[in-house]
């Protein structure tokens, strides 16, 4: 089961919110963005620096998401790992450390390999569309740094991702 969220519900509830707290001040109201990717931003990135770590994690996002069991890549995801590719090719300044992770179930040792697997399928995608492949470098790190903590299906999927961090 993979877990989403509805981005256009999200704009309005950010819209709203955004509009009532700007409401005494200059700027505008910020926009949501358009694009059904993972890790969408909440804040949509008002005054960010283009090219910035921020502009990254707010405007790209930087974790993609993974079924039970899986290191394939598909639907929004995918999405999200060319939007990565995309801005990684116009900043090329940075290098990545892509990062697998997996859920609490199966061994250490499934889990770590499982994870590994899941970024070098993502690193596969980034170089698949232009990232030069020395600015990239793959860790995995199995179920030992989970994002939630608790036996619930909504905890285990948050944990089978990957994020790719700016270095």
């Amino acid at each position: 089961m993979r877990l989403r969220f509805n981005v256009s519900g999200l704009a309005a509830v950010v819209a709203v919110v955004g509009t009532l707290g700007l409401a005494g001040c200059q700027s505008s109201a910020p926009t949501v963005a358009s694009r059904d990717v993972t890790n969408a931003p909440v804040g949509a990135g008002v005054n960010v620096t283009a090219g910035s770590r921020e502009d990254f994690i707010v405007h790209v996002g930087r974790r993609i998401f993974f079924g039970e069991g899986s290191a394939d890549i598909d639907g929004t995801d995918l999405e999200t790992a060319s939007l990565q590719a995309d801005w990684l090719n116009r900043y090329t300044s940075y290098k990545v450390r892509v990062q697998g992770h997996a859920d609490d179930r199966g061994t250490a040792q499934f889990n770590k390999d499982l994870s590994m697997r899941r970024a070098e399928a993502v690193k596969a995608v980034l170089v698949s569309r232009g990232v030069d492949p020395a600015r990239i470098t793959t860790q995995g790190v199995g179920n030992t740094r989970p994002q939630l903590r608790c036996q619930d299906i909504s905890c285990w999927a948050q944990n089978r991702r990957v994020i790719v961090q700016l270095q």
